[in-house]
């Protein structure tokens, strides 16, 4: 999600980052991890446990020379299992976390290409039932037996890894579905996985399957360690986050949440509060009509494939009733041509298909929870059907009335009654999202985000009264089909939220405070959970646009972030 730094900020993160740099075992194993790792692999690589404790009893020697006698005591202390002192938590997790990064890297970047490689998207048949997600399933069935993790699998519906054991859990959780694709929208093929230009490319580098992997490695970096844990440490994997939404519900019935759990699903610093989620999907039986006058049909439309993607795409055939198709062209460029001068970022093309005109719109497709970063194609084709083209009465030209009427260019719900603003939160956000013409029926579906202060009986009943206007209005009775889930909130200066933080900031040498998203996670699902990355607060979240991608860097920094909180609330 893309931020702008205020100049606050940028003075408070050097001095940070100062602070960060003053610290002599930090200062260490930013600038010479990758020096020290090539010593301590310099006789044998095989041994990740003995690689680990003379990589630690390295970094021990060179705080001695730095002069940092107590912590470099304390540090091989510990390394050599002679816990008779404080346990130094904050010392290992740094060096816990270098030592994933640099020993675990290349392996790291790897997998998660081989991950993106299944096309784990939701199909006619269920996803637990779906070969592509079995074959994934036994693929990190065997990744965690490889790494010494351990593996279940519940129902097909979450697959538990994890380590340690006792009555305490700390719980990371992430979902391996991800969004079906355009493919002739994206410049490589979508479930590659290649490594391209410093970036890991493919559906589900971001959203979720990079932080899966790193989740698994630097389980494995704990292991490495040797150190006891004092909590069981357990990566969920969901598989239908991104479609049917069944897996936590059912997971729950039988097994208890972990005691507290991160979910890796969206950016970091730290999300603490998500707006309530709601779509809209409304119906108009068709029916044969007998058309009056003359002027343009719409005999079909299509955009959209996903309820949680603004559509880069949107296409209608349009028909000439009692006018010629040259007529038709003519009438239909001066009017588009008048149109892209009043809407910016607007593309419309026109094609003549024998007696048929294709009119198709092209935008940016993003993920919906954030409309204002793209451009609605499908919005701009209502909008200059409805408005500007004026076509003939049917089922398909009244469902674009309806959505020009209440949604059009707006983002924020007005004329559909439900704008609001809440200070921490923001604004609602209205996106159209899908339109489906079959044989039978006209579907147009929206999407829209809520802040806390304003109730889903209240969002429902507004829309409801629009709908009953519309109806009324036009001699018509709407199918509806609604799902409405509230937003979710915690206390940003909570001691959960607080110590995730004070890791991120640490490590990333920022100032962050707690944020508030549009998009919904498992946090709404599993009790005691905050949203912790993947993507960096200065990014653009790419999760469900074409061309996902993930850095490497923004990888390796998940390595560090996520192996450290392990040690943070494991150790």
């Amino acid at each position: 999600m893309s931020r702008v730094f205020p100049a606050w900020l940028i003075l408070v993160s050097f001095v940070v980052t100062s602070a960060k740099a003053s610290d002599p075992l930090i200062s260490l194993l930013d600038s010479r991890g990758s020096e020290l790792m090539k010593l301590a692999t310099a006789s044998d690589r095989g041994d990740s446990r003995a690689v680990y404790a003379r990589f630690t009893r390295l970094v021990a020697a060179e705080l001695v020379k730095a002069g940092d006698e107590e912590r470099a005591n304390s540090i091989a202390t510990v390394v050599d299992h002679r816990m008779g002192g404080k346990f130094p938590r904050a010392e290992i997790a740094w060096i816990t976390h270098t030592f994933a990064r640099e020993f675990y890297k290349d392996e790291i970047i790897r997998k998660t290409g081989e991950l993106i490689r299944f096309k784990t998207y939701a199909t006619d048949v269920a996803n637990r039932f779906n070969p592509e997600f079995i074959r994934q399933k036994e693929y990190l069935r065997n990744l965690a037996e490889k790494l010494g993790l351990n593996f279940n699998d519940v129902d097909g519906y979450i697959q538990e890894i994890w380590i340690g054991k006792g009555d305490e859990s700390f719980g990371i959780m992430s979902h391996s579905d991800v969004q079906p694709v355009e493919e002739s929208e994206w410049s490589r093929d979508p479930w590659s996985g290649e490594i391209v230009d410093g970036t890991v490319w493919g559906r589900g580098a971001v959203d979720d399957k990079g932080p899966i992997i790193a989740v698994m490695y630097g389980m494995r970096a704990l292991l490495d360690s040797g150190f006891p844990l004092k909590k069981k440490i357990i990566l969920l994997v969901g598989t239908d986050e991104e479609s049917a939404n069944e897996d936590v519900s059912t997971y729950l019935k039988t097994h208890s949440a972990p005691d507290q759990t991160i979910v890796v699903d969206s950016n970091y610093p730290v999300v603490c509060a998500e707006k309530g989620w709601g779509g809209m999907w409304i119906e108009l039986p068709r029916s044969p009509v007998q058309h009056k006058g003359k002027g343009l049909l719409i005999s079909d439309l299509q955009a959209g494939f996903s309820a949680s993607i603004v559509p880069e795409k949107a296409t209608a055939k349009l028909v000439p009733v009692g006018i010629s198709t040259g007529e038709a062209r003519r009438m239909l460029e001066s009017k588009r041509n008048k149109f892209l001068q009043e809407r910016s970022g607007a593309k419309l093309s026109i094609e003549v298909v024998t007696d048929t005109l294709l009119l198709t719109a092209f935008g940016k497709s993003v993920h919906s929870s954030q409309p204002a970063t793209g451009h609605n194609a499908l919005m701009d084709l209502l909008v200059f059907l409805d408005r500007d083209v004026r076509p003939l009465r049917n089922e398909i030209a009244l469902m674009a009335k309806f959505a020009a009427t209440y949604i059009g260019f707006e983002l924020d719900g007005k004329s559909l009654g439900i704008a609001h603003h809440d200070n921490f939160m923001g604004d609602v956000t209205v996106a159209g999202d899908m339109f489906q013409v079959t044989d039978t029926t006209a579907m147009f579906m929206f999407n829209f985000r809520y802040p806390r202060g304003i109730e889903g009986a209240a969002i429902e009943d507004s829309l409801s009264m629009r709908f009953g206007v519309f109806e009324n209005a036009h001699g018509v009775k709407f199918a509806i089909t609604k799902d409405i889930d509230s937003p979710l909130y915690n206390d940003p200066d909570s001691p959960f939220v607080q110590r995730l933080l004070r890791i991120y900031n640490s490590i990333s040498g920022e100032d962050w405070r707690a944020q508030s998203i549009g998009a919904s996670t498992y946090a709404q699902r599993i009790p005691n959970a905050l949203v912790f990355g993947p993507a960096m607060p200065d990014e653009e979240y790419l999760g469900h646009q074409p061309n996902e991608h993930m850095k490497i860097s923004t990888l390796i920094r998940n390595i560090e972030i996520l192996t450290h909180t392990l040690v943070e609330f494991g150790m």
